[in-house]
């Protein structure tokens, strides 16, 4: 839709269309710089978060990060690019330059190293580019020596670098390893096809406790491991969703972007026209986020996709064009496609306006839940299961209230289910509460070893079965469960965590001073 916006004339100037497209675009990126700028400073309205401090309206720093590095190259190569040169209305470049510099200046306050990273490689693009670095470089070092001298230089000066990143949050680094190499496992398992689209938050927990079950990871490994939604690089996160194939055909359109461009090396022998200038600008941006995607998932995050689907819709349409055919339908053709458009839009519509109001009534469910209202909460699942019965968070959360009024058999029925489409930890240990209140040991310890595997710096399903053991007769599993529990440093320290090892230290003394306890 958006390349129909933007055209240009004879001399490959852009329409005002294009030109308030595009102004849109940067004032969108500064809107949210001076909003991030404001809750630095606190003394913004409206969007706040417990957690973070500065989030703009995205209610993450990492989202936020996300969005300004897609704003903030593209309009560097705006502003330098056309400085000096009779291209753009004033107005324009002044939006464009101060655009850059609020995108700049909130930053470094978001802490994401990975947008530091892709922003400075979006404008060392620009800088490339002006500036002739490529033919500069060949004339300086026209020796192999030389040529690998500086290589090495650079390849030093960059591990430096990434060391000095490194050191800002070491353990955020060691937890991207963890996630990198489990998404590896799933695509080596799952090598063409993957394990289905939009599917890595179901898959990956279940990868992330086999590869802990089978005695893999080390230590580090084990107090870092979380509950995973993405795999913070959205190159192996295709790879695990949808194969090797879907990730070669990602990348094919990657790389048409640059192949078919309107700069093969640099500017010293091209016009710098408004056409050529949005193209290196928004290429700038659309690099940026890709490097923010080895680090991150900004493809996840609504607005960021946008913005990355509106610059690689800037990239195709100023590009240099290979091959363009048109053609037109006839009227006996357009009009009854057009009809069953519309139909099928309007029952979307209806569908999707029903799921919105039952996601609102879920919210309500799940709030009357929290407070202890379990049968009102109950009650609302049961009214919500026919438009939500697909989705497997809405299940646990069913099968979750059924259990607390003590309905087992009946939560079991929505639990189950829910493993296939949900993987929280949570699920598992839901499942294995209910399972011994059932008096099914088996199927009990198994939810629970799984729920432990997921996150094995989490005390609680450890607890749950140093306490099933016990109620079981089990006193060396138990024992061990325990000990296991007191020698774990729990990830976030609190009372709850307090309360289960001094619990833990009286199962212990209870097991040695009595070691044979009555059944159940």
């Amino acid at each position: 839709m958006w390349k129909y916006f933007i055209t240009f004339d004879g001399n490959d100037k852009l329409n005002k269309p294009a030109i308030i497209l595009f102004t849109v675009f940067l004032l969108s990126g500064l809107l949210q710089a001076f909003y991030g700028i404001m809750q630095l400073y606190d003394i913004s309205p409206g969007i706040v978060s417990n957690q973070f401090k500065v989030i703009g309206t995205l209610g993450n720093p990492d989202y936020f990060a996300g969005y300004l590095v897609s704003v903030a190259p593209f309009a560097f190569g705006i502003y330098l690019l056309s400085k000096n040169k009779k291209v753009f209305a004033g107005y324009f470049k002044t939006i464009a330059l101060i655009s850059f510099l609020g995108c700049i200046f909130i930053l470094p306050s978001t802490l994401s190293r990975a947008s530091w990273i892709a922003c400075s490689a979006g404008i060392a693009f620009i800088l490339w580019q002006k500036y002739h670095f490529t033919e500069k470089l060949k004339a300086i070092f026209n020796t192999k020596i030389k040529m690998v001298s500086v290589v090495a230089m650079s390849l030093i000066i960059f591990l430096v670098i990434i060391a000095g990143v490194y050191q800002i949050k070491p353990e955020s680094a060691f937890g991207r390893l963890l996630l990198w190499k489990v998404s590896i496992n799933m695509i080596e398992e799952n090598p063409l096809m993957g394990v289905g689209f939009n599917k890595f938050d179901v898959a990956y927990n279940n990868y992330q406790a086999d590869y802990f079950a089978k005695g893999n990871g080390s230590n580090t490994e084990k107090l870092l491991a979380d509950n995973v939604r993405h795999a913070h690089n959205e190159y192996l996160q295709i790879g695990a969703e949808i194969g090797l194939i879907g990730l070669l055909i990602f990348l094919g359109i990657i790389f048409s972007a640059f192949k078919f461009s309107v700069i093969k090396n640099n500017l010293n022998t091209l016009q710098l026209t408004e056409r050529v200038i949005i193209n290196i600008s928004s290429k700038a941006g659309f690099i940026a986020l890709l490097v923010f995607a080895l680090f991150s998932f900004p493809l996840h995050i609504l607005p960021n996709l946008i913005n990355f689907t509106f610059l690689l819709t800037i990239i195709s349409r100023t590009n240099k064009p290979i091959f363009v055919k048109e053609f037109t339908l006839n009227s006996l053709v357009t009009k009854p496609v057009a009809i069953i458009l519309i139909a099928n839009i309007s029952v979307l519509t209806i569908k999707y306006l029903n799921l919105y109001e039952s996601y609102f009534k879920w919210n309500d469910a799940f709030r009357a839940a929290k407070i202890g209202y379990f049968e009102s909460a109950k009650d609302e699942y049961e009214r919500l299961f026919p438009v939500l019965k697909n989705n497997g968070e809405f299940l646990f959360f069913y099968g979750a209230s059924l259990s607390a009024v003590g309905n087992y058999n009946k939560a079991i029925k929505f639990l189950e289910p829910a493993k296939h489409k949900f993987s929280d930890p949570n699920l598992y240990i839901t499942l294995g509460q209910t399972y011994g209140r059932l008096d099914d040991f088996n199927k009990a310890e198994s939810n629970l070893l799984h729920a432990s595997n997921i996150t094995p710096n989490k005390l609680f399903p450890k607890y749950l079965l140093a306490k099933l053991y016990y109620n079981y007769n089990m006193t060396e599993k138990a024992l061990n469960m325990a000990n296991e529990i007191l020698n774990l440093d729990a990830k976030i320290k609190s009372t709850a965590a307090d309360e289960i090892k001094t619990e833990m230290k009286e199962l212990i003394e209870r097991i040695k001073t009595s070691p044979v306890k009555a059944g159940m």
